[in-house]
Parts: structure tokens; C-alpha cells; sequence
């Protein structure tokens, strides 16, 4: 048990008040040096996440560091415009106006995984921080070292003391965070603790966004760049051991292109350098399930290639095809299919038609990103509309989008709710406030609609039942022969004033 937990959450109560007073402006110029400051730490970070989780350096370099110049770069230049006041005009009000102000939630838990264990947090915690959040990041406990460094270099360039914090531990340390009801948790993590995440959070309640799991999915179609494409599926496999939940696990392809695509595609697999460019699994847990997917597969009829060394220790990557199973459908039902293997594995079916494709891609309880590979990409942006997937890219791989912080990043179904970058993560960290207020005077005359009741008054709402026509205006409806006199005179006084 972390000693810090305990307090964590009431040390960060105390310090938002301040820092959620000051404006958005004032929290940019605080937080004004922090590209600069993960460029000059950039070292560091990549020695410890290699030293934490095995990523290559050169994963460390693209996937963690430099994306999160990026996010840091995109929200100190955005934040003031996404979460500026808006004005609102009332149409059934003329002479009341209102203002919508996005109002911080007070104090954010974050909680971040191991397999990106630094762009992860920090694009939890920089929005929920220029939102006027204090926020506590609860990383993973296999990546301690990476979480404590997000923590560590945002407050070095002068946060006020406990306005972010980091406290490590295992799920335990999370549970106790959660007891001591912070206002909103963000969790990126398996399906299975994101749902008692939810269930400790629904106690109080407290708003959860939730980036879970996913099974994604290619779709290649006929006129696909068989060499352009196999390469994406190759890296988009495995890439950081293909230990992300953004990875293609699925492939779908045109009957047509299937066996020269696949050709190619194990060709490149045996091409990786596993010592090298191949992170390896971050335990045995994460190992064994690799091992007991490929088994699965290679029981059910499946055809893995190359087969799996049961005597070596090295987890290498694999492509799985339908074997001697007679359908897709039987294929679709095996576990290396249906389930997160969270390795480097990707497993292929054909289509015939491309409303079969859909099908086959929708046929999940997931739905965080897919790809679809073309070569009319008019074509293809009518089968990515048909996809239920939070993020879908044409002719690349989808997982590359969460360097791009302008892309709202999310999922549905069982990858969860929420959205992660873009302007919906500043959005997402805030609630809205909304005051109503005389636009011209102070009282004016008291309101029709307010006691005594009466068939006058019934007239009058019937009066303004057109009112939800935009053609229809209110000194319209006061000339209106059908609208009873009392009525109109009612219309007629209240539009003066």
C-alpha cells in the first residue's frame, strides 16, 4: 500500500481551489514550457520505458515522446479557444439571453496502463490540468519509473505544489484512490478492471471515460496496393509487440488479392527483427495468453505460420489463417478471433462482397479503431461510414492517429466511452455551466405562463406551438386570426417587454 494514497485526494482538493480560479490563459502561461521540457528529458524517458517495458528506442522516440510534444503543442494553443464562454440567444425568449462556461470537475484520477506507458498519461492528465483540474496519475505498477517521470517533468516547470501528483501502486492503491471519491476518473486498461472501475465509481457516483480493449480490424479491398498494404499489416501487428489495444488483430480480405496479400504479409512478419525492433511481452501472464491463443487456433483446424516453438521462449510474430475450417463463421468463433491477444498476431478471413466485409468487422463487442486499405478512397470512406469503430483510417494503419492530437480518440461497445485528444478531451474535463439572464431590463412584466392558471393561459401556449416552425415569428403569431383575442393580447404585451 502506498502511504501517499490516503491523502493524495485531499491535497489535491486544496490545491485546485487556487489553480481553478486562475483562467485558462493564466494555466497555458504555467504550463508554456512543457514541450520544451519533454524534448530536453527526452533521454530519460526513452531509457526508462525501455528499461520498464522493452520498447525499442525507436517506438520510445515516435509512439511516446514526440507525440507528446505534439499533444502539449496542440492543447497550450487550443485550450483558450475550446473552452471559451459561449453566448446563448433564446428564440421563444427574445429579450433573455444566457452564457455557457466550462467549469472544472475539481479533482481527476487518472489511471494508465503499461504498453504506452508515457504519451498515455500525459494526454490524461495536460487536458484535465489546462481544464483547472488538480489531477492524481495512478500508473501502472509495471511501468512505476515512466508514470513518476510524467508527473515529475509537468511539475518542474512550475505547478503549484499538489495540483498533480503521482502515486504509484498496484490495483489495490487504485481502489483506495477511487474510495476516496475524487469528482471524475479517466481509466485506460483492460475490459475486466475497467469494469470495476466503473462499479466503485457508480457507489458515489463519480463520471468515468474509459479507453478499454479491442479486437481491431483491416478491411482490404480488390484494389488495395497488395505491397503498400501487407507493410501496414505487418507494422500495424506489431508494433510495440503488438501489446496496444489499436493494433490489427483481424484482417478481412477481398477474396480476389487473399493469397498473394498473405504471401506478402509472412514474408514481412519474417522479416522483424525480434530481438530488436519487437518489444517483448511485459510478463509471463502476458506471454502465456499469446501462447494459449496460437494454441486455440492450431487445435481448432487454424493454420499458424510459422508455427509456435513450444520449447523457445522467444515471442515471435504470427499470421493465422482459416486452415481446415470449412467457413469464415467458424473461424470467427475461435478465441484467437473473438479475443484480445495483446500480441504480435493477426489472424485473416475473406470476403466476397463488401456488405460481407462489414458484417464480419462488426461482429464484435469491441469497436476502438479500424482500418480500411483501397485504392478509390471515395469507396472506402462509404465502407468506413458502415464501421462500428470509434476511429477508422483509410489506407493506414488507425493506431498511428493517437499521435495526432487534433483526432478525437475513442471507442464503442466494450472499448468504452469518452474520447481521448482532440477538443472533446478538454470538453471531457469539464462540466458546463449555464446562467440565464434579462437581456434588456431588469424584470419586466410578470410572466404569462406563471400563476393563476386559466383557459386564457391555455390559449396561449396553444398560441405558441408554431413558434417551433423557424418561419414562424412571434409578432407573426399575434396577427394570427385563430389565436383567441386574450391570447394575443398576452403575445402581444409580453413581446413589448
Amino acid at each position: 500500500m502506498n502511504s501517499r494514497a490516503p491523502n493524495a485526494i485531499a491535497v489535491a482538493r486544496t490545491a485546485q481551489d487556487a489553480w481553478g480560479a486562475m483562467s485558462v490563459g493564466e494555466r497555458v502561461t504555467a504550463l508554456a514550457q512543457l514541450p520544451r521540457a519533454i524534448i530536453r528529458h527526452a533521454d530519460r524517458i526513452t531509457e526508462v520505458i525501455g528499461r520498464e517495458n522493452g520498447k525499442p528506442r525507436a517506438e520510445a522516440l515516435g509512439h511516446e515522446v514526440a507525440s507528446a510534444v505534439a499533444v502539449a503543442r496542440y492543447y497550450l494553443e487550443h485550450a483558450e479557444e475550446v473552452l471559451a464562454a459561449r453566448r446563448i440567444r433564446q428564440k421563444t425568449s427574445p429579450l433573455r439571453s444566457a452564457v455557457a462556461t466550462y467549469r472544472p470537475h475539481g479533482v481527476v484520477l487518472a489511471i494508465a496502463p503499461w504498453n504506452l506507458p508515457f504519451i498515455i498519461p500525459f494526454s490524461q492528465v495536460l487536458p484535465a490540468l489546462l481544464a483547472g483540474n488538480a489531477v492524481v496519475l495512478k500508473p501502472s505498477e509495471l511501468t512505476p519509473g515512466t508514470g513518476q517521470l510524467v508527473g515529475d517533468i509537468i511539475n518542474a516547470v512550475g505547478l503549484p505544489p499538489g495540483v498533480c501528483q503521482v502515486v504509484t501502486g498496484d490495483g489495490q492503491v487504485a481502489a483506495e484512490l477511487l474510495s476516496s471519491r475524487p469528482d471524475k476518473v479517466l481509466f485506460t486498461g483492460s475490459v475486466a478492471t475497467g469494469r470495476a472501475v466503473m462499479t466503485a465509481a457508480a457507489q458515489f457516483p463519480i463520471p468515468v471515460t474509459l479507453e478499454l480493449g479491442g479486437v481491431d480490424a483491416a478491411i482490404v479491398c480488390e484494389d488495395a496496393d497488395v505491397e503498400f498494404t501487407a507493410s501496414a499489416i505487418a507494422w500495424g501487428a506489431t508494433f510495440n509487440g503488438g501489446q496496444a489495444c489499436c493494433s490489427i488483430e483481424r484482417l478481412i480480405v477481398a477474396e480476389p488479392i487473399a493469397d498473394q496479400l498473405l504471401t506478402r504479409i509472412e514474408a514481412k512478419l519474417a522479416m522483424i527483427d525480434t530481438e530488436a525492433d519487437l518489444a517483448p511481452p511485459i510478463n509471463a501472464r502476458q506471454q502465456n495468453t499469446w501462447r494459449a491463443h496460437l494454441s486455440q487456433a492450431t487445435a481448432s483446424g487454424l493454420r499458424v505460420l510459422p508455427p509456435p516453438d513450444p520449447a523457445s521462449s522467444v515471442v515471435s510474430p504470427a499470421l493465422v489463417t482459416g486452415g481446415d475450417l470449412p467457413t469464415s463463421e467458424d473461424l470467427c468463433a475461435t478465441a484467437v478471433w473473438r479475443e484480445e491477444t495483446f500480441g504480435p498476431v493477426v489472424v485473416a478471413t475473406t470476403f466476397t462482397t463488401l456488405d460481407e466485409a462489414v458484417a464480419l468487422h462488426n461482429d464484435t463487442r469491441f469497436g476502438l479503431t479500424a482500418s480500411v486499405f483501397s485504392g478509390d478512397v471515395t469507396a472506402a470512406r462509404r465502407v468506413a461510414e458502415r464501421l462500428k469503430a470509434g476511429v477508422v483510417s483509410i489506407n493506414d494503419v488507425a493506431a498511428i492517429l493517437y499521435s495526432a492530437p487534433e483526432i478525437p480518440w475513442g471507442g464503442v461497445g466494450e472499448s468504452g466511452f469518452g474520447r481521448a485528444h482532440g477538443p472533446e478531451a478538454l470538453i471531457d474535463a469539464s462540466w458546463l455551466h449555464t446562467v440565464e439572464y434579462p437581456a434588456v431590463g431588469a424584470f419586466g412584466p410578470k410572466r404569462p405562463w406563471w400563476y393563476p392558471y386559466g383557459p386564457e393561459l391555455e390559449s396561449f401556449f396553444e398560441a405558441l406551438l408554431p413558434l417551433a416552425d423557424a418561419r414562424t415569428t412571434l409578432s407573426g403569431l399575434t396577427k394570427t386570426p385563430r389565436i383567441g383575442s386574450a391570447a394575443a393580447r398576452m403575445l402581444a404585451r409580453f413581446s413589448k417587454n
